[in-house]
């Protein structure tokens, strides 16, 4: 599913340089929940932005879903966005004067998908996050957890072949983020594969794995069998 080998990551401000990432190697097979964990500046941040393809590396190889995306031209990298990532963030970035279903069929639109199959795929989605009695409501009529069940939905709404998840419970409360997580071991249990980005070690230990990052490096890779 994803195998990144040697992956390094160098920031150029004039003649300064900064090596975020010192050469990661890491595999994550199809199925698997994986939490990345580390404190500020770790380099955790600017590998998940490579791993969703939002930002490039500066040397080494990522493959995802068997596409080389560190060689490929920035229209097939939209492409793989779309097709192969669903997207998950802290801030939830569902936009405001669109209804819940509308911002769940966004990632369809792009794929040129017919409005009757957007709806029907959209409804789909929300119900498995069991919001579909939501869909004609809009963003700041929902509360937090609701607002990011939404955003998984439309994380879930193009079968990616990975969930990104970056801080996904960031802004909600104690009991809120327990939600929020049952919802993310549920997609788990059914196949999905999900990594999720988070610097607090009692989010990452309800993973299965966790890979700590420090200093742009891979400090520890741990599973966990309980």
């Amino acid at each position: 599913m994803i195998k990144i080998t040697d992956l390094k990551k160098v920031y150029k401000t004039g003649s300064i340089e900064f090596e975020a990432l010192k050469g990661i190697n890491v595999h994550i097979k199809k199925g698997e929940f994986v939490a990345i964990i580390g404190p500020s500046g770790s380099g955790k941040s600017t590998l998940m932005n490579i791993l969703g393809c939002l930002d490039g590396s500066s040397d080494g190889k990522y493959l995802l879903n068997g596409h080389d995306v560190c060689v490929i031209n920035d229209e097939e990298l939209a492409k793989i966005r779309n097709h192969e990532i669903g997207f998950v963030f802290q801030s939830f970035n569902l936009l405001p004067k669109l209804s819940s279903l509308q911002n769940v069929e966004l990632p369809l639109i792009y794929l040129g998908m017919s409005p009757k199959e957007r709806k029907n795929r959209a409804e789909k989605s929300l119900d498995s996050v069991g919001l579909l009695d939501r869909k004609d409501h809009k963003p700041n009529e929902l509360s937090g957890g609701q607002r990011q069940r939404i955003a998984i939905a439309r994380a879930l709404v193009t079968d990616p072949a990975v969930i990104l998840a970056d801080e996904p419970t960031g802004n909600l409360d104690s009991k809120t983020t327990e939600e929020i997580m049952d919802i993310f071991k549920e997609l788990n249990k059914k196949g999905n594969t999900i990594v999720l980005v988070t610097h607090e070690p009692e989010i990452a230990a309800q993973a299965k794995r966790v890979i700590t990052v420090k200093d742009g490096l891979i400090v520890r890779d741990l599973y966990n069998y309980e």
